[in-house]
């Protein structure tokens, strides 16, 4: 009887892992903070490390960032993830800043994997020169922004893989792209199929947010 006893007592345990909303929110909150530029670099390079070091707790030892469109990856491995970061950190300095617009996110309960669909937009983001390292030590690309939609998947309480296709049709930015709107997209109708390849069909329970109409405090 012991052994099932077990068992029953660790399922809920599944249930209080983080999801993946807690874990893309933890992310956000760490690649926003700021570090000053105007510092020395015996200062400054060790609150990029600290930075860099919360950011990638939320991720897992296999993280990976892959292009939806062709499934190949941009990222495919925990070092040259860490080394990208990295270079976004120490080079884009206290301006840089990601916005996540819109939400969907798709519950899980016990073991499941839950994914966040967020609509980003990233500004003043610094990453190295096309086809050199990413640790950006061979020359980086001047300050620009971004507009993203980031599938985010979360396993075993850490964020294991990250989907990315460009918002060129700025449907982030567009406070009145709603919920009903955003659904009948062909970019939201890739990143559904991707979920449902990966759930073995079924969507599960989608709560959607639309940041736009959450009134700033300050």
């Amino acid at each position: 009887a012991a052994p099932p006893k077990k068992q029953e007592e660790e399922e809920p345990e599944d249930d209080m892992k983080p999801n993946a909303v807690m874990l893309c929110n933890s992310a956000m909150e760490a690649y926003n903070e700021p570090v000053p530029n105007n510092i020395p670099n015996e200062k400054r390079l060790p609150l990029v490390k600290e930075k860099l070091d919360r950011f990638m707790d939320t991720f897992g030892e296999k993280v990976q960032i892959l292009d939806l469109k062709s499934g190949g990856p941009i990222v495919r491995d925990r070092k040259t993830f860490g080394m990208r970061y990295s270079c976004v950190f120490r080079e884009s300095g206290a301006k840089l800043k990601g916005t996540v617009h819109k939400r969907f996110y798709f519950d899980g309960r016990g073991k499941t994997p839950t994914f966040c669909l967020d609509f980003e937009a990233h500004d003043s983001l610094v990453t190295a020169m096309a086809g050199t390292p990413p640790d950006g030590k061979l020359g980086v690309r001047p300050p620009r922004s971004e507009n993203l939609v980031v599938l985010y998947e979360e396993t075993g309480g850490k964020l294991t893989r990250m989907w990315l296709k460009p918002d060129t049709d700025k449907l982030g930015l567009d406070p009145t792209a709603g919920e009903e709107l955003l659904k009948r997209t062909d970019t939201y109708k890739a990143f559904e199929e991707k979920i449902k390849e990966l759930r073995g069909g079924s969507l599960g329970e989608i709560i959607f947010n639309n940041y736009h109409q959450i009134p700033s405090v300050g």
